[in-house]
């Protein structure tokens, strides 16, 4: 008799049948599972590596596009505190003796030699003082003989000032609410290098300098802002509302010079709580990315870049919400986990829908690939056009950094560095090289009868008809502004007769455009007239900065023989050529 216990084939063949189709499904889910983090993980990497990429890119071109600001501030700086006007009106405010109406007139000049940059520049404030910081003038009120508080919290950088050095100053001791924490200094020096007193000027940080940080914001909540050693905020923040709505900010006060970049769980407005990870990896000197996240000065976790910038002691970074940089790949994880769970819950359940159920999660899979990509490429092309965007304004600063602001032709920095490749390719080439020094002949008595937007006219007109001469037609040619009235011409490989012709020239040029100067102390002239110094080198035995004395001591000469003239200055060897000048006076 059979045992009833004893299962009927069928029924095992089921079960056996049922068993192997739960391990083959189990097998292909948990392939199918690691496939797909597989890819995940490798999506994941792609999109950190972009967002890297990003980053430091912003990161690169908003610091360069700063070293090009400063350079261009100081240079611009510089030539103010060198100005004859500054340096005698500096002397007579140092003076006790001075009589008040020579006081008086040194202000009013300084007031309009500031006046347009200023306007310029929205700066705050601007201070003359001694070698010891006694403040000598300034357009704020500050008490006579008070020292700046410069030369207190940042006696190192101001002693570099007194040395002759123009400095970028900042990250100082916040005693006060709203106070500058950005300053630009030079020395106010004489043609002699001696040192009469100090310039310092008051950088207002919500227009320039913010507006240039605030170019390397990307997407909805990239940020890219300045700081300084303190972790105190030197540029504007994107997110001002926001942090005054969660109390982060008072009402009315912005983030510039009081917000400190530590994690709002500690309290923002004392400066020793703990600093955010990037300012406390920055302030060390650190240049670095961070991918994983960690929380930014509103508390939100964000991935970023940063940099330590030692020549000017600041630090900068860029940063973008987590949540907004990886939200495609965040977006794509949770379809495919959620495709991945609605699999397994499908063939645990109906294993029959098998088929169909691992073929819609591959579809789901190869859609949410097709969405990631589109994506991508979005967020690509928009770097793309930020990236151009930068390009354009760094090509734009780059463009104001060698033209002088006023005539629209090259300036001093761009006539040295110009200057110094021709001089070099001339001494390779083994031929000459000319040097024009031109100076407009009284023209501090046009200044002084027709007033100072007459001359800036003045000064256009010369520059054009400087240009307009045709003598700086050759890759190797240049016409510049020198500095105040005066202007400099160079030929590469021009001989004598060349630069006769040429000086000439532009002697005639000027009287031929007419520019009237009823004041002008030139015999029979009534017009703007120039003087021009002229020297050759014809050899490697002289150097870059004889030649230029030379053409100083020609341009001298030209102002020794009544103006309206040029005078040649030959090195010794080149002493027996003649000296020619007078073909070049007015009506010649």
């Amino acid at each position: 008799m059979a045992d009833k216990t004893t299962a009927p084939p069928q029924f095992n063949a089921k079960y056996v049948k049922l068993g192997t189709v739960v391990v083959m499904v189990s097998l292909f889910s948990l392939a199918i599972l690691a496939i797909v983090l597989t890819a995940l993980e490798n999506i994941e990497e792609e999109v950190e590596q972009k967002v890297k990429e990003s980053l430091q890119t912003v990161l690169r071109a908003t610091q360069e596009a700063h070293h090009i600001w400063i350079q261009h501030r100081l240079l611009e700086l510089g030539n103010t505190a060198q100005s004859e006007r500054i340096v005698v009106a500096t002397d007579i405010l140092n003076n006790p003796a001075s009589p008040s109406i020579m006081r008086s007139s040194a202000e009013a000049n300084i007031e309009r030699s500031f006046s347009q940059m200023m306007e310029t520049y929205q700066d705050k404030a601007y201070w003359i003082s001694d070698s010891q910081g006694q403040v000598l003038f300034s357009n704020q009120r500050t008490p006579p003989k008070q020292v700046h508080p410069l030369f207190e919290l940042k006696r190192d950088k101001m002693e570099q000032v007194i040395d002759g050095e123009s400095m970028f100053i900042t990250g100082l001791p916040q005693h006060n609410k709203h106070s500058n924490n950005m300053y630009f200094s030079a020395p106010i020096i004489d043609l002699d290098q001696q040192v009469h007193g100090v310039l310092i000027v008051s950088v207002n940080q919500r227009d320039h300098f913010s507006r240039i940080t605030q170019l390397g914001r990307i997407w909805n909540s990239g940020e890219t802002y300045a700081f300084d050693r303190n972790g105190l905020m030197l540029s504007a923040s994107r997110f001002e509302e926001q942090l005054h709505r969660v109390g982060i900010l008072e009402p009315g006060q912005d983030a510039i010079n009081s917000l400190y970049i530590t994690e709002p769980k500690e309290n923002l407005s004392n400066a020793s709580q703990a600093l955010t990870l990037m300012a406390q990896s920055a302030i060390k000197g650190n240049t670095a990315f961070n991918i994983k996240g960690y929380p930014d000065y509103r508390g939100v976790n964000v991935v970023g870049a940063w940099t330590w910038q030692p020549s000017y002691d600041f630090g900068l970074t860029t940063e973008i919400d987590k949540a907004e940089a990886f939200q495609i790949y965040y977006r794509t994880r949770n379809i495919v986990v959620l495709g991945i769970i609605s699999s397994l819950l499908v063939a645990v359940s109906l294993f029959l829908l098998l088929y169909f159920s691992q073929r819609n999660a591959k579809q789901d899979l190869r859609q949410a690939r097709l969405v990631l990509e589109d994506r991508v490429k979005e967020r690509t092309a928009d770097l793309e056009a930020s990236q151009q965007e930068l390009r354009t304004a760094y090509r734009e600063l780059e463009k104001l950094a060698v033209t002088d602001s006023l005539t629209g032709i090259p300036n001093r920095r761009c006539a040295d560095e110009f200057l110094e490749q021709e001089w070099r390719r001339a001494q390779r080439g083994g031929y000459p090289i000319t040097i024009m020094l031109i100076d407009i002949d009284h023209f501090k008595l046009y200044n002084d009868h027709y007033g100072h937007p007459a001359g800036d006219v003045c000064l256009e007109k010369v520059a054009k008809t400087l240009i307009e001469t045709g003598i700086c037609k050759r890759p190797g040619d240049l016409i510049a502004r020198y500095g105040g009235e005066e202007f400099i011409a160079i030929l590469s490989n021009s001989d004598f007769d060349y630069a006769e012709f040429s000086a000439n020239r532009l002697v005639k040029a000027i009287n031929n455009a007419e520019i009237p100067h009823q004041f002008s102390l030139v015999e029979n002239q009534k017009n703007v007239t120039i003087s021009v110094g002229v020297s050759i080198a014809e050899n490697a035995d002289i150097g870059l900065a004889e030649i230029i004395d030379l053409a100083d001591k020609a341009l001298y000469l030209s102002k020794q023989n009544g103006r309206n003239t040029f005078r040649f200055k030959l090195p010794e060897a080149d002493s027996a050529k003649p000296n020619p000048d007078s073909s070049a006076k007015a009506n010649g």
